[in-house]
Order: C-alpha cells, then sequence, then structure tokens
C-alpha cells in the first residue's frame, strides 16, 4: 500500500519541524500500540510546507506513506501577534458581530455544547478580570493610608493591570484564552472575507494537492491520496478541494481522493450569514461523486460541533453500522469516535479539563487499540475505504500480533494462511 497524505491543521502557529517531532513521537506510540515497526524519514521542504517519508511494517504487510503538511502557521503566527490594540479593536467588532448577525443563535441551535464553550471563552475573560479588579481594589486599599487618594487609585489600577496580565498567563494560558479569543476573532474575518491571504493560501494548496495527483496517476506510484484536515483546517482543505473542482470536476476519478475532516469546526464558519462561499464549497466537496468523505466526530469534544452535519448544518446521522467500502452515500459520511476509548483511563483524568488537548486527540495516536486512530489511516496496511466501512476500525483487521487477519478488498474475507 502507497499513500500520500495531506495534513492541515488548525488556527496554531506550530511551524512544520514542531508537527515532525509530534509526528515521530505519535508514530512511536502506534507501532507500540499495534505491534508493528515503524521508520520516519527526516522532513524536507515543499512548496506548501513540509513532507517526510514513513514505512510501517506489520508481521505480514508493509506500508509507505508521504506525509506532507499544507501549512499555513505563518499567517496565524502573524494574525496572533498583532498589537494588543488591534487586538482589543477585532474583538469587540467579533462579539458585536456575532450577536448582531444571529450566529452565536444559531451556534446554540445547531450544537448547545459549542454555544456553551464560545460563552466559556468570554466568561473566563470576565472572570479574569475581574478577579484582577479585586486585587487592584485590595491593594488601593492596603496602601491608602500611606498615599494620596490619586495614589492609591494609581496604584490600584496598576496592581489590577499587572494581576490581570499574570492571570492571563495562569490560568488563561491552561486554559488557552488568548488562542480562544483570538481564534473567535479570526472566524469572524474569516466569514466575511477579510483574511486575503489566508485565501490564496488555500488556493496554493489546492494547486499543489492537483499536482501531487497528476503526478501520482503519471507514475501510478499512489494507491490513494487522503487529505485530513483538524479543526479549522478541515475547511481549508474543503475550501481547497472545492477550487480544484472548479478547474477539473473528474478530479478523483482517475487517483482514489478520499477527504478525512476531524474535530470539524466548519459550521463555526458556514453559520454566519456571510459564510456564503464557506457553504457553498462544502456543498461542491459533497456533491463531487468520486471524493469520499469522512467525518470523525465525538462528543467528548467540546471544540468542534458534535452531531452537526458539515454540509446540511442540520443535525447529522451518526453512522453505527457497518458499510459497503466504498459507499460513501451519506455524504459525509459520519463516525463517532469516543476519546475515552482512545486513551487511557489515567490519561483522560490527567487531561479531562484541557478541552483543546481533548480537541487534538482525533489527529494524535491512541495509547490503547480503538476503533479510530488516525495512524491508520496515515499508514495503516488496509485502504481508506474498507476502513471508512467498518465500525470496528483497524481492530477488525489486525490482530494482536500486528497481523493482517481480514481481506482489505473484502472485510468479511479472511486471508489465506499464505497472504
Amino acid at each position: 500500500m502507497r499513500r500520500h497524505v495531506f495534513f492541515v491543521a488548525g488556527y496554531h502557529p506550530m511551524t512544520t519541524q514542531e508537527h515532525f517531532r509530534v509526528f515521530e513521537r505519535e508514530l512511536r506510540r502506534f507501532a507500540g500500540v499495534w505491534s508493528v515497526e515503524a521508520h520516519c524519514q527526516p522532513p524536507q521542504p515543499t512548496p506548501t510546507g513540509a513532507s517526510w517519508e514513513l514505512a510501517v511494517t506489520g508481521a505480514n504487510w508493509r506500508t509507505e506513506t508521504t506525509f506532507e503538511v499544507l501549512a499555513w502557521d505563518d499567517l496565524a503566527r502573524t494574525d496572533m501577534d498583532r498589537s494588543v490594540w488591534s487586538h482589543l479593536k477585532g474583538q469587540a467588532r467579533a462579539v458585536v458581530d456575532m450577536i448582531t448577525s444571529g450566529t452565536l443563535a444559531r451556534y446554540f441551535r445547531a450544537s448547545r455544547r459549542y454555544g456553551l464553550f464560545f460563552l466559556f471563552t468570554y466568561l473566563l475573560l470576565a472572570a479574569v478580570w475581574l478577579g484582577a479588579a479585586a486585587i487592584g481594589t485590595a491593594v488601593a486599599a492596603w496602601v491608602s493610608p500611606q498615599l494620596s487618594g490619586t495614589g492609591s487609585w494609581l496604584t490600584g489600577i496598576g496592581a489590577t493591570l499587572i494581576a490581570g496580565l499574570a492571570l492571563m498567563r495562569w490560568p488563561g494560558r491552561k486554559f488557552h484564552l488568548k488562542q480562544s479569543l483570538d481564534l473567535a476573532e479570526f472566524s469572524v474575518d474569516f466569514a466575511h472575507g477579510r483574511h486575503r491571504e489566508v485565501d490564496e493560501r488555500v488556493r496554493a494548496f489546492a494547486r499543489r494537492i492537483a499536482a501531487v495527483a497528476q503526478h501520482g496517476e503519471k507514475q501510478g506510484d499512489v494507491d490513494e491520496i487522503v487529505l485530513a484536515g483538524h479543526s479549522l483546517g478541515a475547511m481549508h482543505l474543503i475550501s481547497a478541494l472545492a477550487h480544484i473542482l472548479d478547474a477539473d470536476p473528474a478530479f478523483g476519478t482517475r487517483v482514489p481522493v478520499r477527504l478525512l475532516t476531524l474535530g470539524s469546526t466548519t459550521a463555526k464558519f458556514a453559520l454566519h450569514p456571510a459564510g456564503l462561499r464557506l457553504r457553498q464549497a462544502a456543498e461542491k466537496v459533497a456533491r463531487a461523486p468520486a471524493i469520499g468523505w469522512l467525518e470523525i466526530q465525538s462528543r467528548d469534544d467540546m471544540v468542534s460541533f458534535y452531531k452537526v452535519n458539515p454540509v446540511t448544518l442540520g443535525p447529522a446521522e451518526i453512522t453505527d453500522h457497518n458499510t459497503a467500502p466504498g459507499d460513501y452515500g451519506a455524504r459525509p459520511l459520519v463516525r463517532h469516535a469516543a476519546i475515552r476509548d482512545m486513551i487511557s483511563a489515567e490519561t483522560y483524568r490527567r487531561f479531562r479539563f484541557d478541552v483543546f488537548r481533548l480537541h487534538c486527540q482525533c489527529f494524535l495516536a491512541g495509547d490503547k487499540r480503538a476503533h479510530h486512530d488516525f495512524y491508520a489511516y496515515v499508514c495503516g496496511p488496509v485502504p481508506f475505504d474498507a476502513l471508512a466501512a467498518e465500525t470496528g476500525g483497524l481492530l477488525a483487521f489486525v490482530d494482536s500480533l500486528g497481523r493482517l487477519v481480514r481481506h482489505a478488498a473484502d472485510p468479511r474475507r479472511p486471508l489465506s494462511s499464505n497472504p
């Protein structure tokens, strides 16, 4: 099995080198959990990020994968590093927009869990600065016998600012407060099309994906192309695919192309009244018969839109039964992956209040065997369609020794003794 996997991350300033370090760590974990051997080459630059080669070998199988990160961390970093004044103006504009446009109400109608998560960001911000104000008031009262009224007042303001900035670092950093605020602001601007540089990067992603597919078709050295997008990255991949389909409606008919969206926040943008082009992109991809689309959702992931269809924006039907390999009639095929099943009870307890860490679990390796493991789609021994069709995921194909025991082409047929 030879595949090319493209990956687009969410709104985060993680560089391609940092992605590689995480990938290596998770690949080692996958190898240990599934009793296989894995080897990974150092990353090499590409026109839109970086890629690296890996080979994974089981008892009676071997896969080779090119894993390519389509990077936009530089744009996220530039957006995050703007001045405090710029962010204050942007935050005020975003909050007013979300309320007056009715988007916040749509969030609650579509997913009460996500609506509460969105509000939690601003409630936490209010708690941080109310706490800071209380500290400042206490300091002002403490120094008032020694200082004049103006002096104690200025001291209290200074103490409030110092305390507020300290609280923004902790517990603000623990709860990713600044990133959540920046993301909320970015989301409104992105829906309105104000991030032209991001739109251009997405078009560059489309050109890169199309070029790799064309090369794979000519050389015959790729069995399938997997496009994996996490969080906001899912929307970028959907948009990139829509650009490709505009130029080549037959894209995906020559080399199998499969879309894997994980912890998707597509609805965050599509539910905004200004997000028409994003809704149209999702509809175009869903209508493309050659593009298989699998959406992984988790009840434990509050940052994504659980049980929301990313195309219709209505309730999603979770498919909890086996389907025929290659049957994506649901457009997309939505499967539930329980985060509690992917990681040990100890690991879950350690991260249970870190909603962003749980949000990322769907593209990390599990520390125990489970129905969903992202690396099964990256370097597993069976085609994407077979994994997507099987509720048991890789568990249905590989035994405890890492041996492939069921036929990839027909999951119901066991392998012969001499595969």
